[in-house]
């Protein structure tokens, strides 16, 4: 449903189109099938997009991306820079924006822009006064945020669920990264095959308690033969990864720190991926790597794996709605048991290819 009335057929093909996914990495990562579907609507249009994330690595050099913009992530907070903003954007004119953030951070970068064009969601999706900033209106109809983002698109094309490509590209230097790290550890890609934990989420709410894993990690080790590398980000994630290779009785141990394109090196070599809701599950899903995913306070039909083969965990005890999925406590990660990831993995596991199982 679109609240304005908007005709695409009356205007031209775009030229340039410049998107506001500002944030966070995963929620970028669900966004890249819009810029593979716009490239393919629009072969010849330029295709910008700005970001005040780390995510900006992973779209630097992504096929359907001409220019990442990099801006400050509390930009909003400092109007005495919008004026230089805005005459930077308009340097580009773009002549449609759009928005699949929703949120007043990525709308104002919209009206700033100049494009006459700001197409963005209704209350269904977006907040803030965001829909007020956009001259084309979307109700959101789809379940998972991949198909959700897609539907900016609906004024030109149909689109059915699952239809989202990634097109994730190659990240040369990050790949020999990739491959000196597995050598270092001897899990060389080629010739062993090894299971990748990642260790931490954005949000505690978020957060299996790393002993768990560790259990995880000694009994995929145990039933199969298969070592575990425990990915991370942060120094405090750095410090969940060593606890859950203290827990894994030698099956495990914590991978050095890496940057985000090495990190989906690494995922795209892993024969599975055990990992709670963050951007390494998402990461998953647009490397096509087999993934069991943990879910508590997010919901895995949403913004869980997207087409790749996959197991996702719901927890049965839903977050506390009166401090929000967020500042919930860890009650519903907590309820996820050990039996329940186990089974997963080993259902996965099972499923591969005989020469492919561990000797």
């Amino acid at each position: 449903m679109k609240l304005r009335i908007f005709d695409p057929h009356k205007n031209a093909t775009p030229k340039s189109v410049f998107i506001t996914r500002l944030s966070a990495i995963g929620d970028c990562v669900l966004t890249l099938p819009l810029a593979v579907k716009v490239k393919e609507l629009w072969p010849e249009c330029k295709v910008t997009w700005m970001v005040d994330c780390a995510a900006a690595q992973l779209l630097d050099g992504h096929p359907a991306i001409d220019e990442v913009l990099q801006i400050e992530k509390h930009w909003l907070r400092r109007p005495s820079k919008w004026s230089e903003l805005r005459r930077q954007l308009r340097l580009r004119a773009f002549d449609l924006v759009l928005d699949p953030q929703g949120l007043n951070k990525s709308a104002i970068l919209g009206r700033l822009s100049g494009a006459t064009h700001r197409v963005g969601f209704d209350y269904s999706q977006s907040r803030e006064a965001a829909p007020w900033l956009s001259s084309c209106r979307i109700h959101r109809t789809a379940r998972h945020m991949v198909d959700t983002y897609l539907q900016l698109l609906s004024p030109w094309c149909d689109l059915q669920p699952g239809e989202g490509q990634f097109l994730m590209p190659n990240y040369l230097l990050a790949a020999e990264r990739a491959e000196s790290i597995l050598q270092e550890f001897g899990l060389q890609s080629k010739t062993s095959k090894w299971v990748a934990i990642n260790a931490g989420a954005g949000w505690p709410s978020k957060l299996w308690p790393p002993e768990r894993f560790g259990r995880i990690a000694q009994e995929i080790f145990q039933r199969y033969g298969l070592r575990s590398l425990v990915l991370w980000g942060s120094e405090q994630e750095h410090t969940l990864a060593d606890l859950i290779a203290e827990h894994s009785a030698g099956s495990a141990q914590a991978a050095p720190q890496t940057n985000l394109c090495e990190l989906v090196e690494l995922i795209r070599r892993t024969e599975l991926l055990i990992s709670a809701d963050t951007a390494a599950l998402q990461i998953a899903s647009a490397v096509n790597t087999n993934c069991v995913g943990l879910f508590g306070p997010t919901w895995a039909d949403e913004v869980g794996p997207y087409r790749n083969k996959h197991i996702s965990i719901q927890s049965t005890i839903l977050p506390d709605p009166r401090r929000g999925m967020r500042r919930s406590s860890s009650a519903s990660m907590n309820a996820i048991e050990i039996s329940e990831v186990l089974r997963a993995c080993n259902q996965i596991l099972t499923s591969r290819p005989q020469s492919a199982r561990a000797a």
